[in-house]
């Protein structure tokens, strides 16, 4: 019985054994296949490897041509090789729109509109590629040397990057400017080098002066360099601007050194008359300095956006509109022995008798004046100084700074600093502000007056405001007392309503009074009511929730 059982476990032991053998057989066959097939491990592993050597290679290959691309872009603007049958002569699209397509064609434009008087006045002149003065694709060819006629000795290229470089669109005085629609069709002109100096007086930029639109366009790593020995008016897109400019950008630097007069901007060195300037930014850095060496009553003001807002004429009433524009190039304004006024947007609006509009804009950078005489001194955020303006729905992020050069102890005149404006003149408010960096005042004059908003009026002021305004930034100023600084403002012969500051940026919010109506204190930030229940009465506002502005409110368009 037993060895039957024996006989019977066995027979299960070799079947299960055939089985297993089999099984295995089959797991090794489907194993091979998994392994060597179309779709196999091995094969797959294979191919894996070859495109991973492939990827490589592309990588390689991306690389070397980013390096390329390097040199052809500059933030992000590709350069392509022009493409003009007939360069040095303007393309025409039905009967009012003219195109410049190559670099030769933009030294033709500026001829036919400095020399020939051509107006352009109706006309329409489009930027029909982006151009950079630096690279070969953008000329025809960048060797040519028969330019002569238009001011431009030995071969193109070389003449336009070197030695006085690009010769500005339009003449000195308004008899030969421009008068019609230069669209820039969202498209660049990069490095653009002008450098000029003159013994009479100066107006520069890509334009000298547009009396009709200029619009879409943007200048990338500018290079102008001025110096004049009388006035001088200098822009990176326009000297003076008569009209509107719209959409349009500057990029790169912008030095200026005068002995009279200087109005310098970014986007334009003066705006005068019923004007507009919407939608502009600055990114170039900015230096002005004045040479003169004798005291003198020359004004030295400088902006981002502008350096002047005024009439055209003496006794004109016409209103200078700036809006939804913004800065972020560092200025430097050293009037030497003048006045200095200089704002993140615009050094001063000048005239009692034309209305200046500031409106939804912003400075994201350092804004300093410096002066070593006894001469009036207004540095501010937005503005240097306002006079008959409105400023509406604006903020700044940058330090603003006042530097008196020299002994301070005889110094009587008016320096005026803040974190929006430096100073208000009559007729001028403040509206919807705030102000998040440090008012910084370096060797005081005895008649100083700094705020994290306004630094004050000027003598006599009257009819001037500041409404629902907010400040967390620090106010440091040597050797000055309470009756010259405050939180909000230097100069307590202001009318505030709805302003707040943050306890520690300085002892008071007015200078001169431990509490004003419509200023209060808090302790804390979190304290403290919104940014945004203060200052965005009329909606311009909105939160920050991409951390654009350190979590502050944002201006809507932004």
């Amino acid at each position: 019985m037993l060895k039957t059982k024996f006989k019977n476990m066995k027979g299960i032991t070799l079947i299960a054994l055939v089985i297993t053998i089999i099984v295995l057989l089959i797991l090794a066959g489907v194993s091979i296949a998994m392994l060597t097939g179309e779709n196999g491990i091995l094969t797959q592993a294979q191919r894996a490897k070859e495109e991973t050597e492939q990827a490589e290679k592309n990588e390689m290959s991306d690389l070397a041509s980013m390096e390329s691309l390097i040199n052809e872009y500059q933030n992000n603007i590709s350069i392509p090789q022009v493409k003009d049958e007939n360069p040095g002569e303007l393309e025409q699209e039905g009967t009012d729109t003219f195109v410049i397509n190559s670099i030769e064609d933009l030294v033709f434009f500026s001829y036919d509109v400095t020399t020939n008087g051509t107006t352009y006045e109706g006309k329409t002149v489009k930027l029909g590629v982006n151009l950079d003065f630096n690279s070969d694709k953008s000329y025809v060819d960048p060797d040519r040397t028969d330019f002569t006629q238009y001011g431009y000795n030995g071969p193109l290229k070389q003449a336009l990057t070197s030695g006085t470089g690009f010769s500005p669109i339009g003449n000195q005085d308004r008899t030969n400017s421009f008068y019609g629609t230069f669209d820039g069709d969202n498209k660049a002109i990069c490095s653009l080098y002008i450098n000029v100096n003159s013994d009479e007086n100066l107006v520069a930029g890509l334009f000298t002066k547009n009396y009709g639109e200029i619009k879409n366009i943007g200048l990338v790593n500018t290079n102008i360099i001025v110096q004049g020995e009388a006035n001088t008016i200098v822009g990176g897109l326009v000297g003076v601007n008569f009209n509107n400019m719209y959409n349009s950008y500057v990029s790169g630097s912008i030095n200026a050194i005068g002995k009279g007069y200087m109005l310098v901007g970014g986007i334009c060195g003066a705006t005068k008359g019923s004007a507009n300037v919407e939608n502009c930014y600055n990114l170039a850095s900015i230096e002005c300095k004045n040479i003169s060496g004798t005291q003198n009553n020359a004004n030295i003001a400088c902006g981002g956006i502008a350096g002047q807002a005024s009439a055209e004429n003496s006794g004109d009433s016409e209103e200078v509109n700036i809006e939804k524009c913004f800065n972020r190039g560092n200025i430097n304004a050293d009037g030497g022995n003048t006045q200095v006024l200089a704002g993140g947007i615009i050094g001063a609006s000048s005239e009692n008798n034309t209305s200046s509009n500031i409106r939804n804009c912003y400075n994201n950078a350092n804004i300093q004046g410096v002066t070593s005489s006894n001469m009036n001194r207004n540095v501010g955020g937005i503005a240097g100084s306002l006079v008959s303006a409105t400023l509406t729905n604006c903020y700044n992020a940058g330090n603003i700074i006042g530097v008196k050069n020299g002994d301070k102890t005889s110094d009587t005149y008016l320096f005026r600093i803040g974190g929006i404006i430096g100073s208000q003149n009559s007729n001028s408010s403040i509206n919807n502000v705030f102000n998040l960096r440090n008012v910084i005042s370096k060797n005081s004059s005895t008649d100083l007056r700094v705020g994290g908003i306004t630094g004050g009026i000027t003598n006599n002021a009257t009819n001037t405001s500041v409404n629902n305004a907010y400040n967390t930034g620090s106010i440091e100023a040597e050797g000055l007392s309470s009756s010259q600084v405050g939180s909000i403002a230097g100069s307590n012969l202001i009318t505030f309503s709805n302003c707040f500051y943050l306890k520690g940026t300085y002892d008071i919010g007015v200078a001169g009074s431990e509490t004003v109506t419509g200023v209060t204190e808090w302790d804390s930030i979190e304290d403290f009511p919104s940014v945004l229940s203060v200052v965005n009465s009329e909606g311009a506002f909105k939160e920050d929730t991409n951390n654009i502005n350190n979590g502050y409110p944002i201006l809507e368009w932004q």
